[in-house]
């Protein structure tokens, strides 16, 4: 692992969540006595920007790794964070933090949800570097997994984040000419979207019903479960194979036609942030049509994932974190993609056709030290939405950890706080706005 520079206190912020959560955890910073620093891509970075000092880079994106090694150097930057460490702005950054020794720290959504969020070192999910060799899981000790704050739903506070986001972005677009982003879009397609996701989760709650009752009545222990992605995420387009969700659908049905035992049912889930954007029935129905699977194969969107879990006979992903959930319920996981929990004696490491016959179970004590490993090297109990003093002061404390075990751990980098002092870690009253 790369060594990154020492005696640093100046840390940069990228792009981060849709809202506010970078502002707040730049002046989190700034108080514990970092200097800080952004550099906004577009104008709906810079609505949600804040810190010591606010740069735009307006620049064409091949200039992008240049501008930032200077920026870097000229600064004296320690720590780079962002969200995602697969947009354009981010996987090309970096090869320059690792030249530099800059620590390059990802977000992301929490790898074990609804109340954690995740902060690794180099990389997330298929990047990571944490250690889980067998040789290391079988040195863990299993710990309490605790998160004191409770998150709570945070759909409508997206909602409301993406499309300031959105719209700032398109009244500023004239100033950020070259900008590229992840997700090509416009607030009134966004808005367009949210809406329609809203109101189809209540459309389909009939359908859902009678599926449900179908999967947990007549179906127990005869259906696998597979969990769709949403259709840009980074993961499933870096990590995988699979062009399109599409594809993933096909594979996964085609294989089932020919290997899975003529009384096993198929489920697809749809993923609940891509209800607006994509449909997959059609193309179900088609596909299902085509090969002559009448009733074997069926399509749902807002079935609670756990009360699923309790009569399925497996779940099949391309490398999404509904596995971890999964393997944390015991269930067999086939992992289609590249994911870091794919580890012989956690999930399935035989073919598609081979887990419809005869799925790996799931080697509970080495799960429980892979998930108490998991937790306590790369979740926080915090939010990019909610409760941000809480989040921010946590994801804090949890970044100046990663620095003190990597320093007592014999050296891979360290970014030593000039003002170390930090409370403890805090409850938060469920009542808490």
């Amino acid at each position: 692992m790369d060594q990154f520079n020492v005696q640093k206190s100046s840390v940069l912020f990228l792009q981060g969540p849709l809202g506010p959560f970078f502002r707040e955890l730049a002046g989190a910073f700034s108080q514990a006595g970092y200097d800080t620093h952004k550099i906004n891509f577009n104008g709906g970075d810079r609505f949600y920007a804040g810190a010591d000092c606010v740069t735009d880079y307006q620049g064409k994106p091949d200039d992008w790794p240049t501008f930032l090694q200077e920026y870097l150097s000229e600064h004296s930057i320690g720590a780079v964070f962002l969200l995602g460490d697969c947009r354009y702005y981010h996987r090309t950054a970096k090869p320059v933090c690792d030249r530099l020794g800059v620590a390059f720290m990802v977000f992301e959504e929490g790898y074990l949800r609804p109340n954690t969020i995740t902060l690794e070192p180099h990389g997330v999910n298929a990047l990571s570097r944490l250690d889980l060799s067998l040789q290391r899981l079988q040195q863990t000790t299993v710990k309490p997994v605790k998160t004191p704050v409770t998150i709570g739903n945070t759909m409508l506070r997206r909602g409301v984040y993406a499309s300031l986001y959105y719209w700032a972005a398109l009244f500023s677009r004239r100033q950020f000419p070259h900008s590229v982003h992840h997700r090509a879009s416009n607030p009134v397609k966004e808005g367009y979207c949210w809406l329609r996701g809203f109101a189809r989760k209540w459309l389909v709650k009939p359908a859902d019903y009678l599926i449900k009752r179908r999967l947990t009545k007549t179906c127990s222990q005869r259906f696998f479960l597979v969990p769709l992605q949403v259709h840009d995420d980074s993961q499933k387009i870096y990590h995988s194979n699979f062009s399109s969700v599409e594809s993933f659908i096909a594979e996964v049905i085609d294989s089932f036609k020919r290997y899975a035992a003529p009384d096993q049912v198929l489920c697809f889930k749809h993923h609940p942030m891509d209800r607006g954007y994509t449909h997959y029935g059609r193309f179900i129905r088609e596909k299902v049509k085509r090969l002559g699977l009448p009733d074997r194969v069926v399509y749902c969107h807002d079935v609670s994932l756990p009360e699923l879990y309790r009569h399925t006979a497996g779940v099949v992903t391309v490398n999404s974190t509904v596995g971890v959930s999964a393997l944390l319920h015991g269930l067999p996981v086939k992992v289609m993609g590249r994911a870091m929990y794919d580890i012989q004696g956690l999930t399935h490491q035989g073919s598609l056709a081979s887990f419809w016959k005869a799925p790996q179970p799931v080697d509970r004590s080495l799960f429980a030290k892979f998930h108490s490993l998991l937790f306590e090297q790369t979740q926080v109990n915090a939010s990019f939405f909610r409760h941000f003093d809480i989040s921010c002061s946590n994801a804090l404390m949890f970044f100046e950890k990663i620095i003190r075990q990597s320093v007592a751990s014999s050296a891979v980098y360290s970014l030593p706080s000039r003002n170390a002092s930090h409370p403890e870690v805090k409850d938060l009253p469920l009542s808490a706005a």
